[in-house]
């Protein structure tokens, strides 16, 4: 190893899979804007890796990944043998891992160097409502005792670092997600018309659009009720982007209005938002909603359930959207009948100034910086 390199910061990136999921594009954002002059970025993964990996996104930025092959069980059981192996030949200054099997690893006591830990949801009703009550409560019980063990823990909003109990939220720092604005940017009106005849989206329609995971937790179904019991669909067109476990009570109600388009999963994201007018969510709970700050980052209002993440992005500039009590069916029909009548900029330009000021991710991933520099002295 050269001097310059000797010199750098070596940072360590574990985590389970490069799957194509909001945490592993967060992880992306933080590298792509590392400075490579004093740090230096390697990936490494529990599993290998399965259908629609990130992976080579990563070798495309030049970082170096390795996979230590091991099973979901194993990887938790073996897994902290195997790094310090390896560590041993190609020392890291820093580990920093972000979901729930890297950090039970990450946390082993037998690491001798700093550990940064990134918590990305509400831990009791995040863990509760993926994997029932009882895991969950194991879940958030070894979770939360890794947390205590690593030498920082990162929150990516306010809401979840006091939702994680006093305790632990006194270690925690907040750092939001950060959305690439390289990637994610407003379109002209030629631009918008074309994604439409692309998309095969009519032109001349206000065009709502909602992604995401079609879960009880996303709660989809709230938005099709709202779209389909008010004026809204007189003047307007729905897009429901996703797949899961609600897919076919959503295709269902989808087919009963000729208005709404329930797509199914789709890799051309950005191309929906940057063709529609206003973006919906309906969540219960969130951590850093990335689809939302997906949304505003290409200048579209934001019609959000009243919850505290929610909440906490639109506080950066109140004009960016409004919010509705959750499960109300008739206060969102109500915002949506309203808003499918409504023009103007300035909430497009309220969006962006969110991004800009706020949650972008070279933002983040400087505070990312500041954070492993203050840790490796």
């Amino acid at each position: 190893m050269n001097t310059g390199e000797a010199n750098k910061i070596r940072i360590l990136y574990l985590v389970s899979r490069l799957r194509r999921v909001g945490p592993v594009f967060q992880l992306c954002n933080i590298i792509q804007y590392l400075d490579r002059s004093k740090f230096h970025p390697r990936v490494l993964t529990l599993s290998p890796e399965a259908s629609e990996s990130l992976l080579p996104v990563f070798k495309k930025m030049g970082v170096e990944c390795r996979c230590l092959g091991l099973s979901r069980i194993t990887g938790v059981m073996l897994g902290p043998k195997r790094i310090r192996k390896l560590l041993k030949k190609d020392r890291a200054d820093l580990i920093h891992a972000s979901d729930y099997r890297a950090v039970l690893v990450c946390a082993n006591r037998c690491f001798d160097v700093p550990r940064v830990i990134t918590c990305r949801q509400q831990l009791h009703h995040g863990f509760g409502s993926g994997y029932g009550p009882i895991l969950g409560r194991l879940m958030v019980k070894t979770f939360s005792m890794a947390c205590r063990r690593c030498e920082r823990v990162v929150a990516v909003s306010d809401f979840v670092r006091r939702s994680a109990g006093k305790r632990l939220a006194e270690r925690m720092t907040v750092i939001y997600n950060g959305v690439d604005r390289d990637v994610f940017g407003p379109s002209d009106k030629e631009e918008k018309a074309a994604l439409r005849s692309k998309l095969n989206l009519p032109l001349d329609k206000h065009i709502f659009l909602t992604v995401g995971f079609l879960s009880k937790r996303k709660d989809p179904v709230t938005v099709l009720r709202a779209f389909s019991q008010g004026n809204a669909r007189r003047s307007a067109v729905l897009v429901l982007l996703g797949e899961g476990p609600l897919r076919e009570t959503c295709q269902r109600l989808a087919d009963a209005n000729g208005t709404v388009r329930a797509i199914g999963f789709v890799r051309n994201v950005r191309d929906y938002l940057r063709a529609a007018d206003t973006f919906v969510s309906a969540s219960l709970t969130e951590g850093c909603p990335n689809a939302a700050m997906e949304a505003l980052a290409c200048g579209l209002p934001a019609v959000l359930s009243d919850i505290p993440p929610h909440r906490e992005i639109l506080a950066f500039n109140e004009r960016a959207g409004q919010t509705f009590p959750v499960r109300d069916v008739a206060a969102l029909s109500e915002i949506l009948s309203e808003m499918a009548g409504s023009g103007g900029s300035e909430p497009s330009g309220a969006a962006l100034s969110i991004i800009e000021n706020h949650l972008n991710a070279r933002t983040m991933s400087l505070q990312y910086q500041e954070l492993y520099a203050e840790l490796c002295g």
